[in-house]
């Protein structure tokens, strides 16, 4: 195992980015496929079917943004897999949860944001993070990936190998973190998967263009999605597949795991989530107080250590492999911070086996 996640660069329009890219991470998804037919049959949904549900989803990912499927293609064939193996790589969240209103062994992921607008931090610049925690194994099908874009912004984003965005930055200075939610109304949709989402998001150069792609997307599960720009301004927004409620960051800063926190959220859903996950409660507290604390002094630093709080664990911000109820292992598989006026990002793989954070940028 290599001590840090490797860097994939592509450039070119959508075929040659694509092949690029597939070309490059093949053995990575081929990882990543293994990962989640285990996840599936584990869930009770059989591989052929899964294939089945991702081919449904290929239609309306045409539909939001050709270039996406084109894209997707060409990974397919730089990988040498089927596309419909790419789609679930993708849409792996929503086709988990398709089948029926039993929650399935495998989850959503559990994360943990935190951010810092230049009023709290000690340089004046803006610091936005967060622990991704998964599938241990994930650390073997993960990239960072830069795109070099010939009519956007470049991007930089941490993924699941074969997928098209997750968290990161553009060159533009708008950033992303996302954190799995789950509402009682995340069952049986198509529409938008959360990845190409993402993607349009880190194609925008304004903060005001990136929040319409969201509040406008017809999503298919719901997440939670930090969005900030380096100018000074974040927006946090809860979104499910019939509703998008916001918050600001309180002071300069804000904290986010993975329950509902906004009261117009609270008063319209059923948080399917909290249930299984209720340390949500103290890893988001945990982070906020870090930050609170430090107000005004805030750094890298600040955001290192909590990010690597380990109060309660396994069940803590910084988890360590832990079952979780249904028999899943979850565990932090990286620790994820951006300094998006430095136009700079800190990546630590597995940091529960010793944090070592390698720095990436534009």
């Amino acid at each position: 195992m290599t001590k840090f996640f490797p860097l994939i660069e592509v450039e070119g329009d959508a075929a040659q980015r694509g092949c690029q890219y597939g070309s490059q991470t093949g053995e990575q998804i081929s990882v990543g496929i293994d990962i989640y037919k285990e996840s599936f049959s584990n869930s009770g949904i059989e591989w052929h079917e899964a294939v089945n549900l991702a081919h449904e989803f290929i239609p309306e990912i045409e539909k939001y943004n050709k270039d996406f499927l084109i894209e997707m293609e060409g990974i397919a064939s730089g990988s040498e897999q089927p596309l419909e193996h790419i789609v679930i790589l993708n849409a792996r969240t929503e086709l988990l949860f398709w089948k029926s209103k039993k929650q399935p062994k495998e989850m959503q992921e559990e994360c943990t944001a935190m951010l810092a607008l230049p009023i709290a931090t000690k340089e004046g610049n803006l610091l936005h993070g967060q622990n991704w925690d998964w599938n241990p194994k994930c650390e073997n099908s993960s990239v960072v990936l830069k795109i070099h874009n010939e009519d956007g912004p470049d991007i930089l984003t941490f993924v699941e190998a074969g997928q098209l965005a997750r968290s990161g930055m553009n060159s533009d200075g708008i950033a992303l973190t996302a954190n799995g939610l789950h509402s009682d109304q995340d069952y049986g949709r198509t529409g938008i998967p959360n990845p190409f989402i993402r993607r349009t998001l880190f194609n925008q150069q304004r903060l005001a263009t990136a929040l319409f792609t969201i509040t406008q997307a017809e999503i298919s599960f719901s997440h939670f999605l930090l969005v900030s720009h380096c100018g000074g301004e974040a927006v946090g927004l809860e979104t499910t597949p019939d509703d998008v409620f916001w918050m600001q960051p309180e002071n300069g800063i804000l904290s986010h795991a993975n329950h509902f926190k906004i009261p117009a959220a609270l008063a319209n859903i059923k948080d399917m989530g909290l249930r299984r996950t209720p340390e949500t409660i103290y890893r988001d507290s945990r982070v906020y107080a870090a930050l609170k604390e430090n107000y005004g002094n805030i750094t890298i630093e600040t955001f290192k250590d909590a990010l690597a709080d380990d109060y309660g664990k396994p069940d803590s911000v910084l988890r360590h492999p832990g079952v979780r109820p249904g028999g899943s292992l979850s565990t932090t598989v990286a620790s994820i911070i951006m300094d998006t006026t430095a136009k700079k990002m800190w990546i630590a793989r597995s940091p529960y086996k010793g944090i070592e954070y390698k720095e990436y940028g534009f």
